[in-house]
């Protein structure tokens, strides 16, 4: 049966089962199954630490972000804001550092992207602008036939 028609899963068990077995070397093996010998030696730590069940696929999504602001600092952000409701990032920001100045705070922006993250910021409400006035009036066939200028001679 051609590789194309196997589920991924089925050729790593494949794989495996021969490796097992020791009938082929590494490179003969990576050539059989049409991957590479990382691949080949990555399938094959994954199995030797977990079994079969290390071979399903993982997923690639980080574990964390490494430069998220800490759950205190935001706390502190937070419930001061709380408190004082009128107080913007800028002012939140110089109350929280002079009350703690060894603590490293965020940026400003960083402060009011938190504040709306956790709805503490109304949206200002948009102008609205005239639209365009309309069509003329008048029927113009030539140029220069309406001329809407104010003169004063």
């Amino acid at each position: 049966m051609p590789w194309s028609e196997t589920s991924t899963m089925d050729q790593k068990r494949l794989f495996i089962r021969d490796y097992v077995r020791g009938s082929f070397g590494m490179a003969e093996l990576c050539r059989r199954y049409g991957i590479s010998r990382p691949t080949g030696y990555k399938w094959v730590k994954c199995f030797e630490s977990d079994g079969f069940a290390g071979l399903e696929e993982q997923s690639r999504r980080p574990a964390g972000c490494s430069h998220e602001t800490a759950i205190e600092i935001t706390e502190a952000i937070l419930e001061l804001r709380r408190r004082h409701p009128y107080w913007g990032a800028k002012k939140l920001l110089a109350i929280l550092t002079t009350r703690h100045p060894k603590i490293a705070w965020p940026a400003r922006s960083t402060v009011c992207d938190l504040l709306s993250r956790h709805a503490l910021i109304e949206k200002k409400r948009r102008r609205t602008f005239p639209g365009h006035p309309g069509k003329p009036r008048q029927s113009m066939e030539a140029p220069n036939d309406t001329w809407c200028v104010d003169y004063k001679g």
